[in-house]
């Protein structure tokens, strides 16, 4: 084997494995933002998702959960969206590599 094709296995390698971590750190956030959204925000509230404000006696306390709970989805979201970008472009850098690893293979 080529010393050089090893080297550029090695960094692809190495690229393969960061695009699949920034891949999972991404799923991983857009999912605890689902749940933030879609599971009890505690006691008779129900989801955020489908809170509709009503007259209740728990409606002041209802009303902050289910702030809180919209405002740490959007949060984990917009956090998520710098490793969402650098999934996209450490994936189509990725795609250059292999071209390459295929060229000096056949080579």
């Amino acid at each position: 084997m080529d010393d050089e094709y090893l080297r550029r296995l090695k960094e692809y390698e190495g690229r393969s494995a960061t695009v699949k971590a920034l891949g999972a750190l991404t799923l991983a956030g857009w999912l605890w933002a689902a749940w933030l959204l879609l599971s009890s925000a505690g006691g008779d509230c129900g989801s955020p998702a489908f809170y509709a404000p009503g007259s209740f006696h728990l409606q002041e306390v209802c009303d902050s959960e289910v702030i809180g709970r919209i405002g740490g989805a959007v949060a984990v979201v917009l956090l998520t969206l710098p490793l969402c970008a650098a999934w996209i472009w450490t994936g189509l850098g990725l795609r250059a590599r292999r071209e390459e690893l295929g060229v000096l293979l056949d080579r």
